[in-house]
């Protein structure tokens, strides 16, 4: 079977751009404003007025809200054009209620019926894996409600999981991303040949920020991708739907309600998620756009991850707070702002589309894109990747290892070693090996006991 232009890119060397959008709601419109600002520098810096997002980034993946506009991206489209169709979705959504008795007995507060038809419309009949329309690497992240798992859905085609997943339509991957609890019911869909699984809001999960997620898959060995670590080989750009500090009075928390405790405990879990895939993410990268975490770590610009950054990363988001608000021009109160940031109410959209342009104005400059990244950059001395459990189509041949003395000696108790890549770990019983330039290293005891005996001393 002919190799697909998709998988060619996925698997091509050099560096790599990815980019993350979070949940929300429809403060996705918001997004927008970041994505058509990042749109029109990366169009005029490759002098290329039809550079679509999927041209620039090597995977787009997003959560909820940020997995329909990842999924227009990745099939071509401009962030004008889902900006269009996104303004009448927002309307579309959140305009059927259901009414009180079946969200008092079922859990649901809209009727879902609007948003399949309008997904439909917008993504089609595209299919996960269809190699064609998607024009690069695509993640939707959602949570199956029945297992606790979250599931980041991917279309690369070594993916372990690509052939279960390849002929599920995209819309309804994308439907099952965006099924938050309270608000619709899970999605149903088959995920094995005798399985089904009831899926939900992916924003349920650690990953509302898919940002984190989107660096593990695009770098740990489990997954297909395989790149390469280092600040100018991986950028990430992650684009948020406003965030809102939600400060209380001490007298409200002196006896909260059970109720009071049902409405708090999401927003508890949905910002520690938020913040610690904020302060990874800094701590392991070069970023301008740091931001002071708190008062205690600041921003992480000095602390590194064993000594280096593995990557290079943009967060652009905005508070939906008064002072915030009113710098970019707009003048409202506490309790304005906290109707703003609500993700259910379309009557918001206008102004948060205002909201989300303006900022992008103010923070997205061109100098934030480094040119290594460019598409035209010229490319770095092709480096050959080979990844334990994967297949190489190479002419190995059988040969005997030279019977080179080394010096080894067995350590009883946990030990490091530092070397010229990085700190390796030994568990007790484990061997310090000493090379024959002097170099040390670490030896698995039983890979010690299969490959090495004594020398004889003579």
């Amino acid at each position: 079977m002919a190799i697909s232009s998709l998988h060619l890119r996925l698997t091509a060397p050099g560096p790599k751009r990815i980019l993350a959008l979070d949940g929300g709601g429809v403060r996705g419109v918001l997004t927008l404003g970041y994505l058509e600002r990042m749109e029109a520098i990366l169009r005029k810096r490759h002098a290329n007025p039809d550079l679509r997002l999927s041209d620039y980034f090597d995977l787009i993946g997003g959560t909820s809200t940020g997995s329909i506009i990842a999924a227009g991206l990745a099939l071509g489209m401009s962030a004008s054009e889902i900006k269009e169709q996104y303004l009448q979705l927002g309307e579309t959504i959140f305009a059927k209620k259901k009414g009180v008795i079946p969200y008092l007995t079922k859990g649901v507060k809209y009727d879902s019926s609007p948003m399949d038809k309008a997904l439909k419309r917008i993504l089609g009949d595209t299919l996960m894996g269809d190699q064609d329309r998607i024009k690069t690497g695509l993640c939707i992240v959602t949570k199956r409600a029945d297992t606790f798992s979250t599931w980041p859905i991917i279309n690369h085609p070594d993916g372990k999981y690509y052939e279960s997943n390849k002929d599920l339509p995209l819309w309804e991957v994308v439907r099952a991303s965006t099924a938050a609890p309270t608000y619709f019911l899970p999605v149903i869909f088959k995920v094995g040949d005798e399985e089904k699984g009831a899926f939900i809001d992916g924003g349920i999960s650690m990953f509302n920020n898919p940002s984190l997620q989107l660096f593990l898959i695009a770098t740990l060995r489990g997954f297909p991708f395989h790149w390469s670590m280092g600040t100018n080989n991986i950028l990430l750009v992650s684009c948020g739907t406003g965030a809102i500090n939600h400060i209380y009075e001490v007298k409200d928390m002196k006896n909260p309600s059970l109720m009071t405790w049902a409405s708090l405990l999401p927003e508890h879990f949905l910002s520690d998620a938020n913040h610690y895939n904020q302060l990874i993410l800094q701590m392991l990268s070069d970023s301008p756009t740091a931001m002071e975490i708190d008062s205690e770590v600041g921003d992480l610009k000095h602390d590194r991850l064993n000594g280096q950054h593995v990557l290079s990363y943009l967060r652009f988001n905005v508070q939906l707070d008064p002072e915030s608000l009113n710098k970019l021009g707009f003048s409202v109160d506490r309790k304005k702002a906290i109707a703003i940031s609500k993700m259910d109410n379309p009557k918001n959209i206008s102004i948060l589309a205002e909201i989300g342009e303006r900022h992008a104005d103010q923070l997205l400059t061109p100098k934030l894109f480094p040119a290594r990244f460019d598409l035209s950059a010229p490319a770095d001395e092709v480096i050959q990747r080979f990844t334990a459990g994967k297949k190489h189509k190479l002419p190995f041949e059988a040969v005997v290892k030279k019977p080179v003395v080394v010096k080894a000696v067995k350590i009883d108790q946990p030990f490091e070693v530092e070397s010229m890549e990085g700190v390796m770990t030994g568990k007790p019983g484990d061997y310090l090996m000493q090379g024959v330039n002097g170099e040390y290293y670490v030896c698995d005891q039983a890979i010690f006991r299969k490959t090495y005996k004594k020398a004889d001393p003579s």
